[in-house]
């Protein structure tokens, strides 16, 4: 099974289980995605967010069993996962510019996000990479909270940040983004930047522990952002679709070395 078919079938476990409360991240594992990966590719892929994706299709399903059934507000509500009819108010109106009361007299206003098909590209440039071994990696550093939105902003201040203030410390040796665990958002994650070495110049310094792993290493032959966030996207949106590797549910890594940027894709 080819990723972009992965892909769809996630979207179909998706889609069967809206009103069942079954977490993306099993739902991931059913269709043996990495759910790292997932969050990560599925925005580049949809412009949205996973979780905006499932909002828009419960909201969307939502709407039709307000002008389709006598259902109470309250029970679609419950039946969408919502815990309060006031809450789900709030969503429903955010969505669809209308109150869930108001449907039953205006059901053409109700706004529909159709359920996505991904689609494989029929060609993509070569990208040259080859298969590494690493062993577990023990790292130090800081880190920031972002998201989707806003990451390709938030790291290079992080770098620029860090090279401000603590001019004596060399250039970090790692950068990795990681989802907090037991979390399902797609907004809720972290950028860090590593050293090998724990004596650091922060008040709070995180140690993360980079599981010993098989990657597939791509040479960035640049550390400015810019370049490493192209390279990283054109690896998810070209490479990705026809990759044979299963990836690991691990962060990606870039590793910052003489110059230029590895970037690291964990694979079993």
């Amino acid at each position: 099974m080819t990723f972009y078919q992965q892909l769809n079938h996630f979207v179909e476990l998706i889609e069967q289980n809206l009103d069942t409360g079954v977490a993306p991240s099993v739902l991931a594992k059913q269709a043996n995605l990495p759910f790292a990966t997932l969050q990560k590719v599925f925005p580049l892929l949809s412009s949205m967010p996973l979780s905006e994706y499932i909002r828009g299709r419960k909201l969307t399903l939502a709407g039709k069993d307000l002008v389709q059934t006598n259902l109470r507000v309250v029970d679609i509500a419950y039946q969408y996962g919502y815990e309060s009819a006031e809450a789900f108010s709030r969503a429903f109106y955010k969505f669809h510019h209308l109150m869930p009361s108001e449907v039953r007299h205006h059901p053409g206003s109700l706004r529909s996000l159709a359920k996505l098909a991904f689609v494989a590209p029929t060609s993509a440039r070569d990208i040259t990479y080859e298969v590494v071994e690493l062993p577990q990696l023990e790292l130090y550093g800081i880190g920031i909270r972002t998201d989707n939105s806003h990451v390709n902003v938030d790291a290079p201040q992080l770098f620029q940040n860090v090279a401000t203030q603590h001019p004596e410390l060399p250039h970090p040796d790692y950068g990795v983004l990681r989802y907090a665990s037991g979390r399902d958002d797609a907004n809720n994650y972290y950028y860090y930047v590593l050293w090998r070495q724990s004596t650091l110049p922060f008040a709070q310094i995180t140690k993360q522990i980079i599981s010993a792993s098989r990657w597939l290493k791509f040479h960035i032959h640049s550390q400015e952002s810019v370049d490493i966030q192209r390279e990283s996207k054109a690896f998810y949106e070209e490479f990705l679709p026809t990759c044979s590797y299963l990836l690991r549910d691990e962060p990606d890594l870039e590793y910052y070395h003489d110059g230029i940027t590895d970037f690291l894709i964990p694979i079993n």
